[in-house]
């Protein structure tokens, strides 16, 4: 029998929708699709762009500076 190993870090945390994020920050969606052509880091999953929260953070903080 094998062992299942959890992998902690940035893959163990969920992807979340347009909608979600929306949501999360307080904008609209338009925002967002806005911010994605500015280049927020956002992926492709099942033909729907996701995004991780933390990493949508780390962009907006680093545009701030």
């Amino acid at each position: 029998m094998g062992t299942v190993i959890a992998f902690p870090g940035p893959r163990s945390e969920a992807w979340v929708s347009k909608a979600q994020l929306a949501a999360y920050l307080g904008r609209s969606k338009r925002w967002i699709e806005l911010r994605v052509r500015d280049g927020m880091p956002s992926r492709m999953i099942g033909g729907r762009r996701a995004y991780r929260i933390s990493e949508v953070d780390a962009w907006i903080d680093s545009r701030a500076a």
